[in-house]
């Protein structure tokens, strides 16, 4: 709790500093040229809404020929309104701005998490004996069954979006993807662990995998939860009826959202999470050691 308070003052105290900064800056740049947006300020007191999230980015430019590749800090320059849906946003909300002050706290939070983690961390592992009492499905106990298709389901969800979509580097840096990536890595090593010490009789592996796959329950199922409540409740909501014009472009958002893709990654991935976390057989109480 003390961490928490000092990391919140710590950023309100920055952020108090540089907003009326933001504000003047935004002003400035609705009256200015494209060009003068990829420019970096001369000074903090003048940061404003775009530094640092251009073209041009922390990452020198690479001046041997042929160029090596580049790191682009900027994905899509689009002043932080993909495909202009949140132009009813204003800039300094869209796109923010660089400090420091940031990246410090940053560090002292998670530090501190780290320093002050349970020790020993304890996440029990779960694994299914061929000999327990439960109903198997082609010889594999059905709760196990049902890891291994939420694995399967999972990567096949991935490949389908690479296929359609052409590119899911999103995947591994949203909270979305991460989202959808934990359930589906908790499921594979939880199979994992079952298959290594029933077939192949190598319990020490297995175990390390029961371990892993147990540490991940409570993140996949937490992280399911947010990704559900929020996007269906909030902001699906507000996209639909706030930032998309009605028409053409509207029934386009509803489409693509009620979509196979969109529909597994918003929606069924929270009943996905439960299985085997909160519901089924192979649960287990929660303790201090997931809440961290």
């Amino acid at each position: 709790i003390k961490l928490n308070n000092f990391f919140v003052v710590f950023i309100m105290f920055d952020n108090i500093g540089n907003r009326k900064a933001i504000r003047n800056t935004v002003t400035s740049y609705n009256n200015e040229t494209v060009d003068k947006l990829h420019t970096r300020p001369s000074s903090k007191s003048s940061a404003g809404p775009t530094p640092f999230h251009r073209a041009q980015s922390f990452i020198p430019r690479d001046t041997q020929t042929p160029p090596r590749f580049q790191f682009r800090w900027l994905l899509y320059d689009n002043n932080g309104s993909f495909n202009g849906w949140f132009d009813w946003l204003p800039l300094w909300m869209r796109v923010g701005y660089w400090s420091p002050v940031v990246i410090i706290a940053l560090v002292f939070y998670y530090g501190g998490l780290l320093w002050w983690r349970p020790r020993p961390l304890v996440f029990e592992p779960m694994i299914s004996t061929p000999g327990a009492a439960e109903e198997e499905i082609f010889g594999i106990p059905k709760s196990i069954a049902y890891d291994l298709c939420l694995f399967l389901w999972g990567i096949f969800v991935a490949v389908y979006a690479k296929i359609n979509m052409g590119s899911i580097w999103w995947l591994f840096i949203s909270f979305t993807g991460w989202s959808w990536s934990l359930l589906t890595l908790r499921a594979g090593l939880e199979f994992g662990a079952w298959a290594t010490s029933s077939i192949l009789k190598k319990n020490t592996v297995a175990m390390k995998l029961a371990f892993w796959g147990s540490s991940l329950r409570f993140v996949a199922v937490t992280n399911a939860s947010i990704v559900c409540a929020v996007w269906n409740v909030i902001l699906l909501p507000v996209i639909y009826f706030v930032s998309m014009p009605p028409g053409e472009k509207r029934e386009n958002f509803r489409k693509f959202n009620f979509g196979f893709f969109m529909t597994n990654i918003h929606v069924l991935n929270f009943p996905m999470a439960a299985v085997n976390t909160v519901y089924g057989t192979r649960i287990r109480v929660f303790t201090m050691s997931d809440l961290w």
